[in-house]
């Protein structure tokens, strides 16, 4: 009955310590990858607006050699105010599900502007007005391609909401888990107070080691430093997250691991040193 009892006690601790573990993960990408607010916060650590505006004047240059026209007509054709606004519909897209569509028609207008007033004194032929008008919708297209690099942000949306919506479920369920498994352990220790916190203990040294673990895992399995997608700009954004995300780990890990061998320690050194006590006493009464 003793060894029953002492299996169903570990068996609650790994309980709670899978418990403990998979809550933390939840709670962490839910307040980062996931969380619209901690996307925007990095995008202004990262200074994306400014980057992804001086890249996207260096794709419009690109096509201004092969138009024949001066380089000059690509000044001031977007601002830095615009790159912001239409890089909040497509945040505003994917985590709210707004559909808006990038408007391309200011830098249509800013462009045709500059063309004419360059041309003013020159007779332009049909072909020639039909390759303005290609190398206009060029710059255009470049311009909503460069700043929307998710072609279906509506189905990335709902996979957003069905994800939410199950990480939230599970996140209650997993704290009722960690509730009813501390109650038990409490409940099973109710003469051994120092067992529960000892118990206690293991779960938060197992998740620290575990945490620690992943992440030294990670780092020697994945460089992130070199990770690159889409462009220069995103891929500097997306590491600076992921480095975030794996030092929290790691620094919670130590916390937890550090906190469980505390508990551990702790419970075992005063209980002994209360067994010591109470031997003491009864050799003195017993002389």
């Amino acid at each position: 009955m003793r060894a029953a009892k002492t299996i169903i006690k570990y068996i609650i601790t790994i309980v709670l310590a899978i418990a403990m573990t998979t809550c933390f993960f939840i709670s962490l990408f839910s307040s980062t990858i996931l969380s619209e607010q901690y996307v925007l916060s990095k995008l202004e650590e990262t200074d994306y607006y400014n980057k992804i505006y001086k890249d996207v004047e260096l794709n419009f240059e690109k096509y201004i050699y092969q138009s024949g026209l001066e380089e000059n007509v690509l000044e001031n054709i977007v601002s830095k105010e615009k790159v912001r606004k239409d890089t909040m519909i497509i945040i505003n897209n994917l985590y709210d599900g707004l559909n808006q569509e990038i408007d391309t028609q200011e830098i249509r207008d800013n462009l045709n502007k500059n063309i004419n007033e360059s041309l003013e004194n020159k007779k332009i032929n049909t072909t020639q007005k039909n390759s303005i008008d290609t190398f206009v919708d060029h710059i255009c297209d470049e311009y909503a391609n460069t700043m929307s690099h998710f072609k279906f942000e509506q189905q990335v949306n709902q996979i957003y909401k069905k994800i939410m919506k199950y990480l939230n479920f599970v996140k209650k369920v997993l704290l009722i888990t960690i509730g009813l498994a501390i109650l038990l352990l409490i409940v099973l220790n109710l003469r051994r107070i120092y067992k529960f916190v000892s118990l206690l203990g293991i779960s938060l040294t197992t998740t620290g080691l575990f945490l620690v673990i992943v992440n030294l895992f990670i780092n020697s399995k994945i460089k992130i430093q070199t990770i690159v997608i889409l462009n220069d700009v995103v891929s500097e954004t997306l590491k600076s997250i992921l480095t975030q995300i794996l030092n929290i780990v790691m620094k919670n890990g130590c916390i937890m691991l550090v906190s469980g061998v505390i508990l551990i320690v702790m419970s075992n050194l005063v209980h002994n040193i209360k067994k010591y006590g109470t031997k003491k006493e009864n050799n003195t009464y017993e002389n």
